[in-house]
């Protein structure tokens, strides 16, 4: 998967950068676990939801594909963090 599958904007609520998929889609997020797990520390598992550390910055991954990383507002630095989640998405 590429970050060009989805739209990014600042979140209205919360100091974050929020990544929608542009088409509808349900992860199976115990699967990707894995590919993120060699990367990254995931600090929260559920069936809906994936919490992941990146650096300083805390990206929410939903089954829906929404991605929102948190502490980042400025659009250049929350698509590189994003695209490094995105990567390890696998594609069906």
């Amino acid at each position: 998967m590429e970050l060009k599958d989805f739209t990014g904007k600042p979140c209205r609520a919360k100091v974050a950068y929020e990544f929608l998929p542009n088409k509808k889609m349900k992860l199976k997020l115990s699967e990707i676990e894995k590919n993120i797990e060699e990367k990254f520390s995931i600090e929260v598992k559920s069936k809906i939801l994936l919490i992941i550390r990146v650096e300083d910055k805390t990206v929410s991954l939903f089954e829906s594909g929404k991605l929102l990383v948190r502490g980042e507002r400025e659009e250049v630095a929350a698509k590189e963090i994003a695209k490094r989640i995105v990567e390890l998405i696998p594609t069906d």
